[in-house]
């Protein structure tokens, strides 16, 4: 996760995660854990191509059962559907400060 975040990543896309351990480490970095029913050969979007999250940070902050996403391409916007599974509360704060250290930094 470290390494997608350091590349310039926010978010992964996954139809679960085999460890709970990587699902923590994407939310300690401030990425969204995002899951997907959607066989990966039928999803809208490939290596490369831009997505759009709209309102992703009010979705986050609301507990969005579902949250739409968009496949921006040359042909305009194609939807698509994730969701955040079962997030806690204290992980949605990580996410919503940035990082971790972000959430467990003491402001003074």
């Amino acid at each position: 996760a470290s390494c997608q975040k350091v590349l310039g990543g926010w978010a992964n896309i996954a139809n679960e995660y085999a460890t709970k351990r990587y699902r923590s480490n994407l939310i300690n970095w401030g990425m969204l854990p995002f899951l997907t029913d959607t066989d990966h050969e039928s999803l809208p979007f490939k290596n490369g191509d831009y997505i759009f999250v709209p309102d992703v940070r009010k979705a986050v902050e609301e507990k969005a059962a579902e949250i739409t996403g968009y496949v921006v391409d040359a042909n305009g916007l194609k939807p698509f559907t994730v969701t955040l599974g079962e997030l806690t509360d204290e992980e949605r704060q990580i996410i919503l400060k940035g990082c971790l250290i972000n959430y467990n930094r003491v402001e003074k």
